[in-house]
């Protein structure tokens, strides 16, 4: 049981379902039971240090109204603190938001929030760690981290844009980079023999991600309960790509394809490659390495759920 008094609402405002008028009421209702303070974040990155000193500064609770990349951003920033997190619902897919069992509306999910941290209910979250950043839901090398970069370079503003735009930036790097491809990463799994491969894919939740409101099923036995679930594609042969989709948002049968390896709660996983390749966290892209180390941070996070 946790004792919430004062309160941090970190808000987007150019996030994809963020609205003035639902900033008010947000606003409102946290000031009624807690003593509220209100930042809107202006760059990339800034959110990171905002929690973070407000957790010094012995703030008991940081919510955060926007989606996963801003979400990620005060992850990093609580982490290893007293503080705990906050989420309501304000991006394009929301995945951290879904996996806690917050309702997809922000008002709603801002009384489910009130009333769990009225009740004390918080307990603490293991993190992702990729090259010493936190991630709460998923990590990608390769094919996803590609499509992210392809797609932040767009920016689409809304959510039906973000949407569009995704499903092309997805197609695009899976038909023309990735589908045929050679592979050229080295993957291991817990020290185990390396696999070659075209692209992984870490997930803590299933779903992985969501496309308009369906959920993509990439590591479908993830849990926030447990490690890290690893999907290593080994080839992508062109004759399986529609197969394999069709599976992801559904059956989940891919993760026994013959091109595929899959491992359950998993501690650590090394990709190095010859050639750099792309790297996301929680949907916000990392860039271009050569290796890449990711393990597991236990009870790190203190998150209201």
């Amino acid at each position: 049981m946790r004792r919430f008094d004062r309160v941090l609402l970190i808000v987007n405002p150019v996030a994809r379902t963020v609205s003035r008028p639902t900033m008010a009421v947000i606003e409102k209702a946290l000031s009624a039971d807690f003593k509220l303070e209100v930042l809107e974040t202006a760059e990339r990155g800034q959110a990171t240090e905002v929690a973070a000193q407000a957790a010094l500064d012995g703030l008991d609770l940081v919510v955060v109204f926007s989606g996963d990349g801003t979400i990620n951003e005060v992850v990093n920033g609580l982490a290893g603190k007293d503080a705990a997190l906050g989420v309501i619902p304000g991006g394009a897919t929301n995945i951290l938001a879904q996996a806690l069992g917050m309702p997809l509306d922000p008002v709603e999910a801002t009384g489910v929030l009130i009333a769990r941290a009225l009740d004390g209910q918080a307990r603490t979250l293991t993190l992702g760690v990729a090259d010493g950043r936190y991630f709460a839901v998923n990590c990608g090398a390769g094919v996803d981290a590609a499509a992210m970069a392809r797609l932040d370079s767009k920016f689409p503003k809304t959510k039906k844009a973000f949407e569009r735009a995704a499903f092309r930036a997805v197609a695009r790097e899976v038909i023309a980079s990735y589908a045929g491809r050679f592979p050229d990463l080295t993957v291991s799994v817990d020290g185990d023999q390396p696999v070659q491969a075209i692209s992984v894919l870490i997930g803590r939740t299933d779903p992985y991600t969501y496309y308009k409101g369906r959920g993509v099923r990439v590591t479908p036995q993830a849990s926030l309960e447990e490690g890290l679930d690893v999907l290593t594609a080994r080839t992508l042969p062109r004759r399986r790509v529609l197969r394999i989709a069709w599976q992801m948002f559904g059956s989940a049968r891919h993760v026994k394809g013959r091109d595929m390896d899959y491992r359950h709660d998993a501690s650590h996983v090394e990709v190095t490659s010859e050639r750099p390749f792309p790297v996301q966290v929680d949907g916000d892209v990392m860039g271009n390495r050569t290796v890449l180390s990711v393990g597991l941070a236990r009870d790190a996070l203190w998150v209201v759920a």
